[in-house]
């Protein structure tokens, strides 16, 4: 491989790398583009609060997170809390979220 090549492609590599979505921290913290953190409702552990009728997160699919994010930033979401996350996320923070949350042991 040419020097001048990896002199190219490495600095750009490093910068996606470093402006991906962290999944961990945008459900601990918010994404700080006006998601809230996902703890606040669904619990230190993503295990689902039932008092509020939040769901557990914890191991759920992909697909699954992805769905109903998906569901409450459309027209027929209509959970005002929910449709604010959902609309405040990209697409590449839905994603990491949805591959945290998966990652998870599930509820008990």
């Amino acid at each position: 491989m040419h020097p001048k090549f990896l002199l190219i492609v490495m600095p750009l590599a490093l910068m996606a790398m470093a402006s991906a979505p962290d999944g961990h921290s945008i459900a601990h913290n918010g994404d700080g583009h006006g998601a809230p953190a996902c703890v606040i409702c669904h619990g230190e552990n993503f295990q689902g609060n039932p008092a509020i009728r939040a769901p557990a997160l914890a191991g759920l699919s992909q697909a699954t997170i992805l769905a109903r994010l998906a569901h409450y930033a459309g027209p027929s979401g209509h959970n005002a809390m929910m449709r604010q996350v959902a609309t405040a996320l990209s697409q590449p923070e839905r994603q990491a979220v949805a591959t945290y949350l998966s990652s998870l042991p599930p509820a008990h």
